[in-house]
């Protein structure tokens, strides 16, 4: 993870260091000074709480962005009390990254002066006899005076989905109004998900998912994965994992990634199951009555937490600020807060109007909305001015 992150900052100028644990990213501050530090919050032995104590020891002006995964949200907030500039939450894009990174550092210039190293921080215990932040920072604090280049200490063990959006859809902006249709997919789509730079679909009336992948020219079909008699309502990946939900069994199938979509353990769901997602730590699963349900993505896909939702949703999607949910038959989004009862938030319908063809499957990625239509071979991606509020 450490080089993926690496690997999408050096694409577009940044030098970028790497520390494997708290003690030597501490170390590595105190000598090069770094312009931006990217720390993870679970670390195991100094965890991203004491190295963010030890980082402002060294320097109170440096910028932190703490990564933070679902369930660490009041630990988020404790931070930013402490000096963390930002947070970004688990998973996220490579164009959140990259706008995040940007907020703090200049884009760098093929004329620039050469910046210095920086720092990536993936930790694994802290070792007997190693000395302590406070010590370590104490040390630094006669250290040489900061420089001014674009350096980031990157904290690594991020569970994230960094590999893959094309370097072209970070290139034609943000814009809110963008909206865009590629023709000449599967027409009864029920379910969509992202998963390194590829778009899984399935279509629950051909009982098959199919796999495209995007470039500028648009959508293409690169596999067709027949799941004879499942009917597909929702997808999550997981790793090297595809979660498919059949609600019409009552059953969650855990698949490989792999030709032909091998199957590796089906699971009783209690309800009819209507939509997956996987946020980097757990497994949403919703049902028709509104019941969702966080589940670890360990062998038995055992529950966690609970919430009950009015709408009833048939598809969901979560990002780091929000839970989004959709109902079909009246085609709005619903947005939740990710506090303790998931308060509604707000309710959006969608500008472009396709009648006799229902919202059935939507997803976010890099700021624009995916979306597809029953009935209509077409997926769409939209800017958020897709959205208009009505509550």
């Amino acid at each position: 993870m450490r080089l993926a992150v690496r690997n999408v900052l050096k694409l577009r100028g940044y030098e970028i260091s790497e520390a494997g644990d708290g003690p030597a990213a501490l170390r590595m501050a105190g000598e090069s000074r770094p312009d931006l530090v990217l720390l993870d919050m679970r670390l195991p032995g100094m965890d991203g709480i004491e190295v963010l104590a030890g980082l402002k020891k060294i320097d109170d002006s440096v910028p932190v962005v703490m990564i933070t995964g679902y369930g660490h949200i009041q630990s988020a907030v404790d931070v930013m009390k402490l000096g963390a500039s930002e947070y970004l939450q688990k998973p996220f894009e490579n164009a959140q990254l990259v706008e995040t990174v940007k907020r703090f550092v200049a884009v760098p210039r093929a004329k620039a002066k050469q910046p210095a190293p920086v720092q990536n921080v993936e930790a694994p215990a802290v070792k007997k006899g190693e000395q302590s932040a406070p010590a370590l920072a104490a040390q630094s604090t006669e250290a040489a005076p900061r420089r001014r280049s674009p350096i980031y200490s990157l904290a690594a063990s991020l569970a994230i989905l960094l590999a893959g959006f094309a370097l072209y859809r970070q290139m034609i902006g943000a814009s809110e109004e963008y909206y865009r249709e590629y023709p000449g997919v599967a027409a009864n789509i029920s379910a969509l998900v992202w998963d390194d730079g590829k778009l899984f679909a399935g279509d629950w009336l051909t009982q098959a998912v199919y796999l495209y992948s995007a470039d500028k020219e648009g959508l293409h079909l690169e596999e067709t994965y027949p799941l004879e008699k499942t009917h597909i309502s929702g997808l999550a990946a997981a790793g090297d994992v595809l979660y498919v939900a059949d609600s019409w069994k009552k059953t969650i199938e855990a698949r490989k990634i792999a030709p032909g979509l091998p199957l590796i353990k089906s699971f009783p769901a209690p309800g009819k199951v209507s939509a997956l997602f996987y946020d980097g730590e757990y497994l949403w699963t919703c049902d028709s009555e509104g019941n969702a349900l966080l589940r670890r993505p360990d062998p038995e896909l055992t529950p966690s937490v609970t919430f009950k939702l009015a709408e009833k949703p048939d598809q969901i999607f979560k990002d780091k600020n929000y839970l989004w949910t959709a109902v079909s038959s009246t085609g709005n989004i619903y947005r939740h807060k990710l506090d303790g009862s998931l308060t509604l938030d707000g309710i959006f319908t969608l500008k472009t109007i396709r009648s006799g063809s229902p919202l059935s499957a939507f997803a976010w990625r890099g700021g624009r909305l995916w979306l597809a239509r029953d009935g209509l071979g077409v997926i769409s991606e939209a800017g958020r001015g897709e959205l208009i509020r009505v509550k």
